[in-house]
């Protein structure tokens, strides 16, 4: 790695520690971790541990010309064997720059157990090559346990409670050791891990950028955000630590994420026209489409995913712009894993041609809701809507009315014929007596 011009002399540094170091840590690290690192980087780790103080202060700095003139090495020196013992995990950095000027923080680690040293992919098969195979093997046998045991051995080892009593109620613990329980806990969680982490092999990823001039941290600080476009993409360690280094800047040795996007977008679209079509293999067969569903949604990226969902619909068809930055922002928000994107991306192109930024903010905002936090629960929140649905739409057609239908009276329905009553004697006599008065009335009127 090339040394930034930030890192000179005259910054200062300040030592903390995450740790403690035996002698038997000590007896680890000369053993296991100076024949990968060298005698400068060890002697620069075991000097940081005799200077580390429990209490560190920012305003108790030294320059870093204080450790060229103690081990007797220039500045070029000093930066690689620091980051030496960052790639093996004994150390790690941070910088700030206050009124003071740019001072770093050196923290300090303890070696991992020789077990975890050789169980480790990466350190046991470097050891091996740096030693050669005979030397590897008695470093194995120096720090293998062979405990005597024989098979007719009957244990009588007593247990904890067999000897100490409490005179206390253990079923209410003491604030300090709750609090002690706390501090040890937050401690133990800063300790760096090896190897393979979530799911990528970040280990692979940083070993393959070990020669290029990216800054140290830089894959640690923006591992989330790395993770999200390797997993968008589907971008396996080797091809993505290539593209992390040309998306490095030459000057600072930070990664542009920008520039990390459009090339893995690049590299994406120019191996579209040479990778075999989906249909070219027949799936297996699943009981339900739904399995189906899920099967597809589990074996590829959202970017792969959404191009067959949108050539599903039309072998024309493509991802607009504004469709892949929509899902790419709801994959960098980390609130779904890849499964349940594509999932998500199903279910809005079943009724639509285009993925909108509203629509998925909205959908993804009640499945958040709803803690939807699985594929198979995002099917199953699909199937609960779509049941809900249907049932209010039931319950409205039934309870609509149509038109008004007014009750037509008896002498306006078709075919009414008028009810023939029997009139009495009296009434006729009644009745002639009424006529003959209207027709008397009429004669006097046309008189006058």
């Amino acid at each position: 790695m090339q040394r930034p011009d930030t890192f000179s002399p005259q910054a200062g540094f300040v030592l903390t520690k995450a740790g403690h170091l035996s002698d038997f840590d000590e007896k680890v690290a000369i053993s296991l971790y100076q024949p990968l690192i060298g005698p400068i980087a060890m002697a620069l780790y075991l000097s940081l541990w005799q200077e580390v103080k429990d209490r560190a202060l920012v305003t108790d700095r030294r320059l870093q010309l204080w450790l060229l003139d103690l081990l007797d090495i220039d500045i070029d020196q000093l930066f690689n064997a620091r980051v030496k013992l960052e790639a093996v995990g004994l150390l790690r950095t941070y910088t700030q720059v206050d009124s003071l000027g740019r001072y770093y923080a050196y923290e300090l680690y303890a070696p991992v157990a020789p077990d975890a040293f050789f169980k480790d992919d990466l350190l046991g098969l470097l050891l091996y090559d740096k030693v050669g195979e005979k030397r590897y093997d008695e470093l194995v046998g120096q720090f293998s346990l062979k405990p005597v045991r024989r098979p007719e051995w009957q244990e009588i080892t007593a247990s904890f409670l067999d000897v100490f009593r409490f005179d206390h109620d253990l079923s209410k613990e003491p604030p300090a050791v709750v609090a002690a329980k706390s501090d040890m806990t937050q401690k133990e969680a800063t300790r760096p891990r090896l190897g393979t982490g979530g799911g990528y092999d970040w280990a692979l990823v940083k070993a393959m950028l070990a020669n290029s001039n990216i800054q140290a941290g830089q894959l640690a600080t923006h591992q989330e955000a790395l993770y999200q476009i390797a997993g968008f993409y589907g971008i396996q360690p080797p091809d993505f630590a290539r593209l992390i280094s040309r998306a490095t800047d030459v000057m600072t040795g930070k990664i542009n994420l920008s520039q990390l996007r459009r090339l893995a977008e690049q590299g994406y679209t120019r191996a579209q026209p040479h990778a075999q079509p989906t249909t070219t293999t027949a799936p297996p067969k699943v009981a339900s489409a739904d399995e189906a569903l899920l099967q597809k949604a589990k074996s590829m990226p959202p970017r792969q995913f959404l191009t067959a969902a949108k050539q599903a619909k039309n072998v024309r068809m493509y991802p607009a712009n504004n469709e892949l930055r929509a899902v790419q922002q709801l994959s960098e928000r980390n609130v779904f894993d890849a499964p349940t994107i594509n999932i998500l991306i199903d279910y809005i192109l079943r009724t639509n041609d285009s993925i909108n930024q509203a629509l998925l903010d909205a959908i993804a905002n009640s499945w958040l809701k709803a803690n939807v936090n699985s594929p198979e629960a995002a099917l199953k929140q699909i199937s609960d809507f779509e049941k809900q649905k249907a049932s209010g739409q039931k319950r409205r057609q039934g309870s609509a009315k149509g038109p008004r239908q007014e009750k037509l009276p008896d002498w306006a329905q078709e075919g009414y014929q008028p009810e023939k009553k029997k009139v009495s004697d009296a009434d006729r006599e009644k009745l002639a007596a009424q006529l003959a008065k209207l027709r008397e009335l009429g004669d006097k009127g046309g008189a006058n």
